[in-house]
């Protein structure tokens, strides 16, 4: 089965059929398209069916299939799945008699450089490359863009560049609740802390209420619980328990995120033990669980 990071980066590219294009012109091809579609992944050869991640299509003027770009979403080396990227794009040639590519995006620098080696297709010499984006191809964005393509940019780059991090959830904030609460999951576990400083410098320089309720949650009541226990004491140790407070307040906050984003019904009695509970460890826990579960009794199971 998929991991949820490949479900929910595919889903990206079929909610945003244009960044398949923005990505190939990061790669240097001079692409347009007059109009996008998505065609069902799926193409016959023989007696077994290969299925792509997403196959997007793009039109000319007058609505003829022009190129078909070949979506391919690698989070690491799949020796099986390299060897049928020669026949996705043969199949997808004779199928719609026009140019062809697989468009292989890779969150990590070396299964982009595993997918970007040439596959050899016979004696003579024929050989088959993908076009392969892995972190160093994908666009810096820093400034307004489409959803996807700033959250592909914070991912590759928000480690170093918080600024991009910053750029993805201003850009994310405005799309439907349960897009957005899994587009800032997925950037939250994929930087991890640095996820956590970039936002949390942004939120003491601007009062612009980009995040989400869930997000201002993790952010501002940690944050004011942290301080308050922290001047309170005014030692140490006081502070040490307001940042733990903090940790805890943060990662209840991105549970119920991806809770809510999955639609999982929570009980009153589920919900209080979710707020009574203090241990980052459990939360996190909980939290695993969470991303694979569908319902609150898997979540919870001891």
């Amino acid at each position: 089965m998929p991991s949820q990071v490949h479900a929910v980066l595919v889903d990206m590219f079929r909610a945003a059929p244009s960044l398949a294009l923005d990505l190939l012109r990061a790669t240097g091809a001079d692409v347009t398209a007059a109009r996008l579609r998505l065609l069902d992944s799926t193409f016959p050869v023989t007696s077994s069916d290969y299925h792509v991640d997403l196959t997007v299509v793009c039109d000319d003027a007058i609505d003829n299939p022009a190129l078909v770009v070949l979506v391919e979403v690698q989070l690491a080396a799949d020796a099986d799945k390299r060897m049928s990227w020669p026949l996705y794009q043969a199949a997808a040639r004779a199928r719609f008699g026009c140019d062809a590519c697989v468009l292989v995006v890779a969150m990590d620098e070396k299964v982009a450089g595993w997918a970007s080696a040439p596959i050899a297709l016979g004696p003579g010499g024929s050989l088959f490359r993908a076009l392969v984006l892995g972190p160093a191809e994908v666009p810096h964005i820093v400034g307004a863009a489409t959803p996807e393509l700033a959250l592909l940019s914070a991912l590759a780059h928000g480690a170093r560049e918080p600024q991009t991090v910053c750029a993805a959830v201003e850009s994310i904030v405005g799309l439907e609740r349960k897009r957005g609460a899994a587009y800032l999951d997925l950037l939250r576990y994929h930087l991890g802390t640095a996820f956590d400083r970039a936002l949390e410098a942004k939120m003491t320089t601007s009062d612009n209420p980009y995040l989400s309720d869930y997000a201002r949650k993790y952010f501002d009541d940690g944050k004011a619980k942290g301080e308050a226990e922290g001047k309170a004491e005014g030692k140490a140790e006081g502070k040490a328990e307001g940042k733990a407070e903090g940790e805890a307040n943060r990662a209840r906050a991105a549970l119920l995120t991806v809770i809510g984003a999955r639609d999982i019904s929570l009980g009153s009695a589920e919900r209080a033990r979710i707020e009574a509970c203090a241990e980052v460890a459990t939360l996190d826990t909980w939290l695993a669980r969470a991303a694979r579960a569908t319902s609150a009794t898997e979540i919870f199971a001891d």
